[in-house]
């Protein structure tokens, strides 16, 4: 009678578990898409009036309202959440907001340089600012207060500090925000002509350890960052960082960079370069506005095409305009797919919704298949909105979830998906 119980008890589990339908159904795999690569034209001098865009003006261009956005948007009543899950008060805030001094708006105005990778923050603060813990697709990871991250080595240009001087307020080469201001280094117009002039090296894969010329750990690097070729043998790059030395003075220090890790940029569009940048980002954790040093999707595909000297912005709704931008409101799944598969290049086209973005890679199936990270998809049970979380890098088609149950049919990718991007 017990064998019976227990054999009726597993078979019950094994039931339940085979309810919940496979989500991935593609093999995580980018070589049997990464074939008949076509060429890429590559603007050097285009991506480099971007990137280097910060040490090009003499003020920020914008009012200091629009400048200050996030002291309004972060002080109004609404309520945000801190790491504790408990609510900020307008007590804890008013120091925060006191701190953006901006009086002193674009009163600085010097050039400067991420001597180690940062966050940039809509506050001089690192406490993150959530909202509603219970709502679907709000709390952890969407701190609110997360810009972007930026790579060391990139270009900035300073506005202000804040009140006790611990944040400086910066232009990078795609937003404004806040970065700590130990992570700069102030530079003069020799040593940015100097860097400028340098030819560069990429980095081809995260967390690659820097290490000075005396073998001592200085900081990692991740996939897409851009540093200075100083010189280079069979085994190594020798690269160099400038650092604050709080003495008036900057220190530039040598980095140590072996040829595994990194290539001459710009990476040629390859089979083989292709392969090996997809390979890297695939199953990445996602990152809301790179929270935690993760990627987001607009992210993703940034660091993919930098590799290659293609400049996209930084968010989604910006990248869309980065190419040629076919239209595909007003069509159903199947007309969708049908222009997509007529005109998408694989590898060189962008596929938009509100919100999100993905990079064609080619089809299987009839169907259009897509690299992307995303947080997860929109379920509703008992008239609860939920999410179906993946959190991370995948390879899949835009039906993503139609075999779930609870999947909120509108909510599916091809659905929503509103147009797409080639990049020439």
């Amino acid at each position: 009678m017990k064998n019976l119980i227990f054999l009726l008890i597993t078979l019950l589990f094994a039931s339940c578990a085979l309810k919940e339908p496979k989500l991935i159904k593609y093999k995580q795999d980018i070589g049997p898409f990464a074939r008949d690569i076509k060429p890429l034209h590559v603007e050097i001098k285009k991506f480099n009036s971007h990137y280097y865009m910060p040490w090009g003006i003499e003020s920020l261009n914008m009012s200091k309202k629009s400048a200050s956005w996030a002291n309004r948007v972060f002080f109004k009543n609404k309520k945000f959440y801190s790491e504790n899950t408990l609510p900020w008060s307008l007590k804890e805030i008013k120091p925060i907001i006191k701190a953006t001094n901006f009086e002193k708006f674009n009163t600085i105005d010097m050039y400067a340089i991420i001597s180690k990778n940062s966050q940039i923050r809509n506050l001089p603060t690192n406490k993150p600012f959530f909202r509603n813990f219970k709502r679907a697709g709000e709390g952890y990871p969407f701190d609110y207060l997360q810009n972007s991250r930026v790579h060391i080595g990139t270009p900035l240009f300073i506005s202000h500090y804040s009140s006790d001087g611990s944040w400086a307020f910066v232009q990078n080469p795609f937003s404004c925000g806040w970065v700590p201001a130990n992570s700069i280094a102030i530079l003069d117009k020799n040593e940015t002509k100097e860097y400028i002039d340098t030819p560069k090296i990429v980095i081809i894969k995260d967390n690659t350890p820097l290490y000075t010329k005396h073998q001592k750990f200085y900081s990692h690097a991740q996939l897409g960052a851009l540093l200075p070729l100083a010189r280079e043998d069979e085994q190594f790059f020798y690269s160099y960082i400038f650092i604050n030395s709080f003495i008036n003075t900057n220190q530039k220090i040598e980095l140590i960079i072996p040829k595994i890790f990194a290539k001459r940029f710009p990476l040629f569009f390859t089979q083989k370069n292709i392969k090996k940048a997809v390979n890297e980002l695939l199953n990445q954790r996602y990152g809301w506005g790179g929270y935690l040093a993760n990627r987001d999707c607009s992210a993703m595909t940034k660091d993919f095409f930098s590799l290659f000297g293609v400049w996209l912005p930084r968010n989604s709704a910006a990248q869309k305009r980065a190419g040629e931008y076919i239209d595909l409101n007003g069509k159903n799944s199947a007309q969708k797919e049908s222009i997509i598969s007529q005109n998408a290049i694989p590898f060189r086209t962008l596929v938009y919704l509100k919100g999100h973005i993905m990079l064609y890679i080619g089809e299987s199936k009839n169907r259009a298949i897509v690299l992307q990270n995303l947080w997860g998809l929109r379920t509703q049970t008992d008239g609860k909105i939920q999410r179906y979380i993946i959190g991370k890098t995948i390879i899949s088609d835009l039906h993503l979830g139609e075999n779930l149950n609870n999947i909120q049919k509108k909510s599916i990718l091809i659905k929503r998906v509103q147009g797409i991007t080639i990049i020439r």
